[in-house]
C-alpha cells in the first residue's frame, strides 16, 4: 500500500516537474498556436526544433493582446450590415500620427478599398468613427453570437485591449460564414504578398489569416496571427517579435504543429461557390450503368453509392458517387455522365487521374497547373466553369478525391500561374509544359513545388484566382542583371562565401506600398521598384549579393553587401 502511494506520489511529482519545465521553455521561446475544434481548445508551445509540445489547455486562458485583430471584425461587421462606405484616401498631409498609418494603406494621394484595407492593416481605414459605427449598431450584430466582453463594446477595439485566446478563437468560429467567407478571400493577399509571404511555402494558401503585432506588459514586442484552416478551424499563433518575424521564425514548426484539416469539409466550411461541369467520359461511350454488383440498372438522376459502367468498347470501371454525379440516358440514346463539384474537388481529382499524390510536392505542383488549365481552357457557363473529362483537355476521375490529393490542392487554394499558356504531360517536357516524370523525380530530389513550377514555366509567376500575381516580373531589369552577373561573377569568385546561383533570380516589381526592397532566398527572388537609375542597380546589385553569399556570414552584414554592390556598379 506504501508502495503505491509512494508511487503514485513520484508520478505526480513527475508531471508537476513536466508541467513547470514546459512552462518554463514557453517563457523562453514565447511562441505557442492554439485552435477550437469539437468544442475543444488545443494549446501547443512551439520548440526551436519544429517540434511541438502539447501544454496544459487551462493556459488558454491567458490574455494576449488583440493588435490588429480588431480589424477583421470590424470587417465582418461591415459584411453583415452589407455597408457602403467610401474608400479611404491616404493623404500627404495628415497629422503624423495618422501619416504613419497610411503608410500600410496607399500611397499619398490614393484610395484603398475595404479588401486590401484588411490584407494591408490600414487602421484608419477600419476606424468605427470613420465608418460612422454605433454602440448599438454593433451589439446588434455581435450579441447573438459572442458574450465577450471586449467584442461586445465598440470601445474596446484597440490593440492594447487584452482578451484570452479562448474568447479569440470563440468570436472567430461565431464570425457569420458570409463575412468569414469574404475575410478569408481578402486576407489571401496577406499570405501571398504581405507580413506571411516568407511564411507561404510552409503554410499554404489554404489557411487564411490576419497578423498582428503590439507589444506585452514587460514591454516586449510580440506578434503573431490568427484565422482560419481550410476546413473552418479557427487558430491563434503568438510569439515573441512582430508579426513579419515571428512568422518567418516559425513557419516549419507552426506547420507541424497545426492540426490536418478536415479535407472534405473544406469547400463547405469556406461558402465554395465556384463550381466546375464536368462531362465525364467525353471520348468513351457508355452502353450501361449498373447499381451495386451489376444485377440492377442504375436509374437516372442522382448518383449514391457504388456502381459498375459498361462502355461500348467492352471495359468495365467501377466507381463511387456521393450525389455530385447525375446519369441521363435518353430513349434510344448511350447513357452519359454529368457531374458538378467545387473547384477545388475537381482539381483533386485531376490530381489522382493525371499524376497521382504519392509526392506532395509533386502533387502540388500539378495542383496548381490543372487549376489553371481549367481557367485558361473551359468555357464559363451559368455561374460554373464547363470543362470535358477527355485527354484532349484534362482527365478527371469519376471517384471522389483521395485525402492526399485533396491536401495537395487545398494547400494551393485558389493559386494560378499567370503569364503563359499552361500544358502538361506524363512524361514529355516542352516549353510551357511540366513533365509528371520530372516533376516527381525533382520532387523526390528534395525541390519544393514552387522550385518545380519554375523549371517548367520560367516566364510565368504565381497568381491569386481573382487574377494578382504575387510576382510582377520585370523583364528588363532581368535581362540586365543576366549580362551584369557575366560580369561580376568572375570579381566576385574572390569574395569568401560567394556561390553562384544555379539560375538567375526573378525580378519581381515592389509596389509603393509594399515596404523596402528585398530579396527571397527561399524563392531566389529579388523585389525592387526598378533598375535605370544610378540607386536602383546598387539596390539590385545588393539584394543579388543576399543571395550570391546566403549561405555565408557576409551575406547578412549589410555593410559589406553595400559597400561590395557600390564597387560592382560604381567600379
Amino acid at each position: 500500500m506504501r508502495a503505491s502511494k509512494f508511487a503514485n506520489s513520484l508520478a505526480a511529482s513527475l508531471v508537476f516537474v513536466a508541467t513547470l519545465a514546459q512552462a518554463q521553455g514557453r517563457a523562453e521561446q514565447g511562441a505557442e498556436v492554439a485552435w477550437l475544434r469539437d468544442g475543444k481548445v488545443a494549446l501547443v508551445s512551439l520548440s526551436s526544433t519544429s517540434a511541438a509540445q502539447p501544454i496544459q489547455m487551462s493556459a488558454s486562458a491567458e490574455k494576449v493582446p488583440l493588435g490588429s485583430l480588431w480589424k477583421i471584425f470590424v470587417y465582418a461587421y461591415l459584411v453583415e450590415t452589407h455597408a457602403q462606405e467610401s474608400a479611404y484616401m491616404c493623404s500627404a498631409a495628415a497629422p503624423t500620427e495618422q501619416a504613419g498609418e497610411d503608410h500600410y494603406c496607399c500611397n499619398p494621394g490614393e484610395s484603398i478599398a475595404r479588401d486590401p484595407a484588411l490584407a494591408r492593416s490600414c487602421a484608419p481605414y477600419f476606424s468605427p468613427a470613420r465608418l460612422g459605427i454605433t454602440a448599438g449598431g454593433w451589439q446588434a450584430i455581435w450579441k447573438p453570437h459572442s458574450k465577450a466582453p471586449w467584442l461586445l463594446d465598440i470601445a474596446h477595439l484597440r490593440p492594447e485591449t487584452e482578451a484570452s485566446v479562448d474568447e479569440i478563437l470563440q468570436a472567430l468560429t461565431a464570425m457569420p460564414q458570409e463575412a468569414r467567407s469574404a475575410a478569408r478571400t481578402a486576407l489571401l493577399q496577406t499570405g501571398m504578398e504581405g507580413y506571411g509571404r516568407e511564411a507561404w511555402p510552409q503554410l499554404g494558401s489554404g489557411i487564411r489569416y490576419k497578423t498582428y503585432s503590439w507589444h506585452r506588459a514587460d514591454g516586449g514586442a510580440f506578434g503573431g496571427a490568427a484565422g482560419w484552416l481550410a476546413d473552418g478551424t479557427p487558430f491563434w499563433f503568438g510569439a515573441r517579435g512582430s508579426s513579419r518575424t515571428a512568422l518567418a521564425t516559425w513557419a516549419a514548426a507552426l506547420a507541424k504543429a497545426l492540426p490536418e484539416p478536415r479535407w472534405r469539409e473544406a469547400g463547405h466550411a469556406n461558402d465554395d461557390a465556384s463550381c466546375v461541369d464536368v462531362d465525364f467520359f467525353a471520348r468513351y461511350r457508355l452502353r450501361a450503368v449498373w447499381k451495386g454488383d451489376a444485377s440492377t440498372p442504375a436509374q437516372t438522376g442522382t448518383l449514391n453509392g457504388h456502381y459498375r459502367l459498361q462502355f461500348a468498347n467492352g471495359n468495365w470501371l467501377t466507381i463511387n458517387a456521393n450525389g455530385e454525379l447525375m446519369l441521363a440516358a435518353g430513349e434510344g440514346a448511350a447513357p452519359t455522365i454529368n457531374g458538378r463539384m467545387t473547384i477545388n474537388d475537381y482539381v483533386a481529382r485531376v490530381v489522382d487521374r493525371e499524376g497521382g499524390a504519392g509526392s506532395a510536392q509533386a502533387a502540388r505542383a500539378l495542383a496548381v497547373a490543372a487549376r489553371t488549365y481549367l481557367l485558361q481552357n473551359a468555357n464559363f457557363e451559368g455561374a460554373c466553369w464547363h470543362i470535358a473529362d477527355s485527354s484532349q483537355t484534362q482527365r478527371v476521375s469519376a471517384n471522389p478525391p483521395t485525402e492526399a490529393a485533396l491536401a495537395a490542392t487545398w494547400f494551393t487554394d485558389d493559386i494560378v500561374l499567370n503569364g503563359v499558356p499552361v500544358h502538361y504531360h506524363r512524361d514529355a517536357a516542352g516549353a510551357n509544359r511540366l513533365s509528371w516524370k520530372d516533376t516527381v523525380a525533382r520532387a523526390e530530389a528534395g525541390w519544393s513545388f514552387e522550385r518545380i513550377l519554375a523549371e517548367a514555366y520560367p516566364k510565368a509567376s504565381l497568381a491569386t484566382v481573382g487574377g494578382r500575381s504575387e510576382c510582377a516580373r520585370l523583364d528588363a531589369a532581368e535581362t540586365w542583371l543576366a549580362h551584369a552577373t557575366a560580369t561580376w561573377n568572375n570579381r566576385l569568385q574572390r569574395e569568401p562565401g560567394f556561390e553562384p546561383l544555379d539560375q538567375l533570380p526573378n525580378v519581381c516589381a515592389l509596389g509603393h506600398d509594399q515596404g523596402h526592397p528585398y530579396s527571397d532566398q527561399h524563392r531566389l527572388r529579388i523585389y525592387v521598384r526598378g533598375w535605370r537609375s544610378l540607386d536602383e542597380r546598387i539596390t539590385l546589385a545588393h539584394e543579388y549579393l543576399h543571395l550570391a553569399l546566403r549561405f555565408h556570414p557576409h551575406g547578412g552584414d549589410e555593410d559589406y553587401v553595400e559597400r561590395l554592390a557600390r564597387q560592382l556598379i560604381e567600379g
